[in-house]
C-alpha cells in the first residue's frame, strides 16, 4: 500500500450519477459503516449465532481502532480474500498519488507528501513498497492534509500518527490542531444562527430540581440547544433555581472532563431546566480555550453561585414579611399583583392608595423588628385540598395549582402551618429572617391606576444604600456649612429665600414684557383686514414669549400676535389670536407652518399655540412667512 493513498471503492453493482460517470465510494466509508455494527446485528445480517470473532468468516468485522489498522492492511493487501472484491473482476481498488483524482489539479509542489518508490496506479493487486521515505521527499505529513483525511474520509488523527511513524514520517500536529479549530468555530456561528424558542424545547425526562437542600449535584447531560444567540445545556437533575414566579434563575459552574462552563442563566419550559451557557467563557483546567458545551451523555458536576443565591433569597423572603406587613398596617385587601426577587433588590407591587410617609415608615420598621427576632422560615408540601379554604395561608387565585403545593412558613413551629406569615411559594429562602440583615424602602409609586409599587433592598445592599445616604447628606452638610442636626432648618430657610427671589424675578419680567408689549402696540398694522403684531424678540425664550403676549392681551388688544425669539441657539415661536379673528386665522396653523422653516415643529390650540427649532438665522423669514397665511 502506497504511504498516501486516496483510496476509494467501486461497489459490485456499478452506479452512475446524472452524466453516466462511474461513482465511487471512499473506503472509509465502508470501515465507518462496518465498525458502527454490533455484534447483535451482524449475527442478524448473517443469520448466524455467537462470539463472531471465533469465526473466520468474520475477519473484516471491526470491533477498535487497532483492529482497524489491522483489517486495513489485510483488505488492501488481500481484496479477493476479504471478499469485498469479486474473485472473476477486476480488483476495483484505486490506489493514486494524484490528488487530481478526486480534485481539481493542483501543482506537485503543493502536495502534502512527495512521490516514493512503487506509487504507482495499479488495478490488479497489491504494490511493493519501500516503507521508508526516499532521499529528497519530505519528512512530515502536512496538517491540512491530516485534516482531510479526518474531516472527509472520518480518518482519525491517532491511526494516521501511527501509520507515519511506520515509515519514518511526522504529522503535523499543530496545523491539524488549527483546522479543527476553524471548524468547531464554524460550527458555533453555524448553531447561532438557528433560534429556537422556549416552547419548542422539550424532553421525555423532566428535570429533578435539588435546589432547595443541596447547591452541588452530578447530572448526566440529556440535551445541548441553540437558543437564539445562547447554548442552553438540559440535565437530569439540578440545583440551579429556574427563573419563575418572580425569581430570578441561578447562575454557577458545570465542571466535568477538566473542562469548566459558566451558567449565566437558569430558565424553565414545562418540565425542563435550561441551563444558559456564557458564551466564551468555556475553559479547560490549564486555561485554553474550550468546546462550547458539555458532550451529552457525559457526567457533570453543577455548582449553584452560592453568594448569588444567598443575595436573591434574602430579598425573597423579606418579599414574603413585606407583604405580610402591607396587611398589618395598611390593609388586608392590599393583595399582591405581581413581583420580582433578584440579587440586588425587590418590587412589590399592590392595589392600594398612595401610601403615607408615615405608612412606609411603620412598613420598614415592622419589617425590621421581624428580622432581628430571627424567626425560622420552613416549608413543606401538602395537598392543596387542605389549604386552599384557609384565610390564613396566602395563594393567588390566578394562579394554577396541581394537587401538591408547598407552603413557606414564617414562624411558628416548623411544618406546622402555624406561622404569622404563610404563603403558597415555590421559591428559594432564608433558614431564619435573621439571615435577611437589613431592610430598607427605597421607592413607592404608582405603576397603573390603583396599583402601587415598592421597591426595596436587603442585606448587604440595604446597608450600602443606607451608607450612600449618609454620605449624601454629609455632602449637602458640607456644601451648605452646616451641622447635620440643623441641617433641615438650614434648607427650609434657603428655600425660602428661594421663592422670594422668584417672585421678584416674575414681577421683574412682567414690567419687562408690559413695556414691550406698549412698544409693540405702536407698531401694530393691519394685515388683510386683520390687527397684526408680528415682530423678533432678541434673546427671547419660550416663556418671555408668552409674558409679552398676555400683556398685549391685557393691554386689550383683538388680533394676531406671532412673535419669535433666539436664546442660547433655540429658537421660539408663539402665535396667540383673540377669539374674534380665529375663524379666519388659527394659531395652531399658523405655527404648523412657520416652525418647519427654522428645522422644528410646533402646534397648539386656534387660540394659542407653540412651537421651535434650531436655526436661528431662519427666524426672520419665518415671521415673514405669516403674512402669506392670512385669507
Amino acid at each position: 500500500m502506497p504511504d498516501h493513498v486516496h483510496m476509494i471503492f467501486q461497489p459490485g453493482l456499478k452506479e452512475e450519477d446524472k452524466e453516466g460517470n462511474p461513482v465511487f465510494w471512499p473506503l472509509s466509508d465502508i470501515f465507518h459503516s462496518i465498525k458502527s455494527f454490533s455484534a447483535k446485528e451482524v449475527n442478524k445480517l448473517e443469520k448466524t449465532t455467537g462470539i463472531l470473532w471465533q469465526d473466520e468468516r468474520f475477519d473484516r468485522y471491526i470491533r477498535s481502532d487497532r483492529d482497524l489498522e489491522e483489517k486495513f492492511r489485510y483488505v488492501c493487501g488481500n481484496p479477493w480474500a476479504a471478499g469485498i472484491v469479486d474473485e472473476q473482476t477486476a480488483y476495483r481498488w484505486l490506489w493514486t498519488q494524484d490528488i487530481e483524482a478526486v480534485q481539481p489539479y493542483v501543482a506537485p509542489a503543493s502536495l502534502p507528501y512527495a512521490p516514493a518508490a512503487g506509487q504507482v496506479a495499479r488495478q490488479n493487486g497489491p504494490v511493493a513498497r519501500s516503507t521508508q521515505p526516499e532521499a529528497g521527499s519530505v519528512s512530515q505529513i502536512s496538517g491540512a492534509f491530516a485534516f482531510r483525511l479526518y474531516d472527509e474520509q472520518g480518518f482519525p488523527l491517532d491511526l494516521t500518527e501511527l501509520m507515519a511513524r511506520e515509515r519514518g514520517l511526522t504529522v503535523d500536529v499543530a496545523g491539524f490542531n488549527a483546522l479543527m479549530e476553524e471548524q468547531k468555530a464554524r460550527a458555533r456561528a453555524a448553531q447561532k444562527k438557528t433560534v429556537i424558542e422556549l416552547s419548542q424545547i422539550e424532553t421525555k425526562t423532566p428535570t429533578r430540581f435539588l435546589g432547595y437542600d443541596a447547591l452541588e449535584t452530578p447530572a448526566r447531560v440529556l440535551e445541548v440547544v441553540g437558543l437564539k444567540d445562547k447554548t442552553a445545556v438540559v440535565l437530569d437533575t439540578s440545583t440551579c433555581y429556574a427563573e419563575m414566579g418572580g425569581q430570578l434563575g441561578d447562575t454557577g459552574e458545570l465542571t466535568g472532563s477538566g473542562q469548566l462552563w459558566r451558567v449565566v442563566n437558569t430558565q424553565k419550559s414545562g418540565n425542563t431546566w435550561l441551563h444558559i451557557l456564557e458564551t466564551g467563557s468555556q475553559k479547560s483546567e490549564d486555561g485554553s480555550q474550550n468546546v462550547d458545551a458539555p458532550v451529552v451523555g457525559s457526567t457533570v458536576t453543577l455548582t449553584v453561585e452560592k453568594a448569588r443565591r444567598d443575595a436573591i433569597q434574602r430579598h425573597h423572603t423579606v418579599t414574603h414579611l413585606l407583604h405580610w406587613a402591607l396587611h398589618e398596617v395598611v390593609s388586608k385587601e392590599a393583595s399582591q399583583k405581581g413581583s420580582f426577587v433578584g440579587p440586588d433588590k425587590l418590587t412589590f407591587d399592590f392595589n392600594s392608595a398612595a401610601l403615607t410617609p408615615a405608612q412606609v415608615a411603620d412598613i420598614e420598621r415592622l419589617v425590621n423588628e421581624r428580622i432581628v427576632e430571627n424567626a425560622g422560615v420552613s416549608w413543606s408540601e401538602v395537598p392543596h385540598a387542605d389549604v386552599k379554604s384557609r384565610k390564613d395561608v396566602m395563594q393567588f387565585f390566578g394562579d394554577k395549582y396541581g394537587d401538591t403545593v408547598r407552603v413557606v412558613q414564617i414562624g411558628g413551629g416548623a411544618n406546622k402551618l402555624d406561622g404569622y406569615s404563610m404563603e403558597l411559594c415555590g421559591g428559594t429562602h432564608t433558614r431564619a429572617t435573621g439571615e435577611i440583615g437589613l431592610f430598607r424602602i427605597v421607592g413607592e409609586n404608582a405603576i397603573a391606576a390603583g396599583v402601587r409599587r415598592i421597591e426595596a433592598v436587603a442585606g448587604l445592599t440595604a446597608f450600602d444604600a443606607m451608607r450612600l445616604d449618609r454620605e449624601l447628606i454629609r455632602t449637602v452638610a458640607g456644601k451648605l456649612s452646616s451641622p447635620i442636626h440643623e441641617l433641615e432648618k438650614k434648607i427650609e430657610a434657603l428655600v425660602a429665600h428661594q421663592r422670594e427671589l422668584e417672585k421678584s424675578l416674575k414681577a421683574a419680567a412682567q414690567r419687562e414684557a408690559a413695556g414691550t408689549a406698549k412698544t409693540l402696540l405702536a407698531s401694530a398694522e393691519n394685515v388683510n383686514g386683520t390687527p397684526s403684531i408680528i415682530a423678533n424678540i432678541a434673546g427671547a425664550d419660550g416663556d418671555t414669549l408668552q409674558t409679552i403676549a398676555d400683556a398685549l392681551k391685557g393691554s386689550g388688544f383683538k388680533g394676531v400676535v406671532v412673535l419669535g425669539g433666539a436664546a442660547n441657539g433655540v429658537v421660539a415661536l408663539l402665535a396667540a389670536v383673540t377669539p374674534e379673528f380665529t375663524a379666519k386665522v388659527q394659531a395652531g396653523k399658523i405655527i404648523q407652518q412657520i416652525a418647519p422653516i427654522v428645522g422644528g415643529k410646533g402646534g397648539g390650540k386656534p387660540d394659542n399655540a407653540r412651537g421651535g427649532g434650531k436655526d436661528a438665522s431662519k427666524l426672520d423669514a419665518a415671521l415673514a412667512k405669516v403674512k402669506e397665511l392670512f385669507v
